[in-house]
């Protein structure tokens, strides 16, 4: 995902975004910017996708209804993506919010694959999946927090590799969606399991990169991008 320059920083307004608030550095993507609210529609959209997917796939379980499951599948993807665009466009962006979203994908995605087994055999695969996505992508994804950046979007101000294989729009695309696809149009179950290995061995990896990096020092702003690595971003 390109971000220029212009779109990285805000140099017109550097006031606080609300009483109490730090004074923003004009890096989009920095703590700073956090507005710090719980209701905004942003929220709303993460509550909304979360509970209509849950209710449709659990319609699929009893009624064992394969269009249920993929409507339920369609609804958490369509609103995981939703809910971000709504919170860009919006300028809600928050620290909260982004931690919301992370655990609402684990609801909506792990009910969702366990249902699938009802109608395709293939617990190893699902299995690896499942491990990756809860036991080791769910702390790699949280551990961005740990910065002062608003969500791990904008981790590349941070680390690029560690964005670029975790949280670039097509790696997000591809952990979320890949094994259903492999397990619905490859009748070889053996490509899904590989598939899912290989996310799961970039995953390790990726974890113990990000845990090396060495904490930052400033826990209010994200480090300034230097001008070399604005051009490059």
């Amino acid at each position: 995902m390109a971000h220029s320059t212009a779109a990285r920083t805000v140099p017109a307004d550097r006031s606080p975004r609300g009483p109490g608030l730090p004074v923003r550095c004009g890096v989009r993507g920095c703590a700073c910017e956090d507005p710090r609210q719980l209701l905004n529609a942003a929220n709303l959209v993460t509550v909304v996708r979360t509970l209509a997917s849950l209710a449709m796939v659990t319609t699929a379980a009893v009624q064992e209804s394969w269009p249920w499951l993929l409507a339920a599948y369609l609804t958490y993807w369509i609103g995981d993506s939703a809910d971000g665009n709504v919170a860009r466009w919006r300028d809600q962006e928050t620290r909260f919010g982004a931690v919301f979203d992370v655990v609402c994908d684990r609801v909506n995605c792990i009910s969702c694959a366990l249902v699938l087994l009802m109608f395709i055999d293939a617990p190893w695969p699902v299995a690896v999946f499942l491990f990756q996505f809860v036991v080791v992508d769910l702390p790699l994804t949280l551990l961005p927090m740990r910065w002062p950046v608003l969500s791990p979007n904008y981790f590349f101000l941070v680390d690029r590799l560690a964005w670029t294989l975790n949280w670039h729009v097509v790696a997000k695309v591809t952990n979320t969606t890949l094994l259903v696809l492999l397990l619905v149009f490859v009748p070889d179950q053996r490509v899904a399991l590989v598939a899912a290995s290989v996310v799961l061995v970039i995953k390790v990896w990726s974890l113990g990169r990000v845990l090396r990096l060495p904490r930052p020092t400033d826990l209010v702003h994200v480090a300034q991008p230097t001008s070399g690595a604005a051009a490059r971003a």
